[in-house]
């Protein structure tokens, strides 16, 4: 392999796991944890096969009942693609798209301080996806006397003021009646 996929899982970022056997060519059944699959499952793309630390070429994809088939160099039987069940397939964080102005991946909001005002709230330790918007948990290990050691905000504009990725830091306005 080349320089570029000297890469660390640590480095990588998962864009889908695989979810089963289908046939018997080795074909594999794979969530896509990506907003890219388009992108990620295209037949000559290669990914990072976290349970056999090595990269891999795809031969062919296709969608079928929510889920991509692929065909994998090197997988050529039922048994292999079965060993492979909850394996995460991974991309250099380097190869994802740029996004508009604004936008963030999850991974890069993951663990920024969050404060209202010079007030610390916590960190951001997880998003939920819900139907409609997402919603951040912040989590504060140390909260002061009457604060809360965990807020579940909704990511709306109205709620987040300020985004520093570089800085490690949100700024947000928590809406009135949240904390009560």
């Amino acid at each position: 392999m080349s320089a570029k996929h000297q890469f660390f899982p640590d480095d990588m970022i998962i864009v889908g796991e695989i979810t089963g056997a289908h046939g018997i060519k080795g074909q594999v059944k794979v969530e896509a944890l990506t907003d890219f699959p388009e992108l990620r499952f295209a037949p000559g793309a290669e990914l990072f096969l976290e349970k056999q630390r090595r990269w891999v070429k795809i031969l062919a994809a296709s969608l079928h009942k929510g889920l991509y088939l692929l065909t994998l160099e090197g997988i050529a039987d039922r048994d292999v693609a079965q060993s492979l069940l909850h394996t995460y397939l991974r991309v250099p964080r380097e190869s994802l798209p740029e996004l508009p102005e604004g936008e963030y991946y999850h991974f890069q909001l993951i663990g920024l301080q969050v404060y209202e005002g010079e007030r610390y709230l916590g960190r951001l330790a997880d998003i939920m996806e819900t139907g409609a918007n997402d919603v951040y948990v912040i989590k504060n290990q140390q909260p002061e006397p009457g604060s809360p050691a965990e807020i579940l905000l909704p990511a709306l504009q109205s709620c987040i003021c300020r985004v520093d990725v570089a800085a490690g830091r949100m700024e947000v306005k928590i809406p009135e009646g949240l904390l009560d």
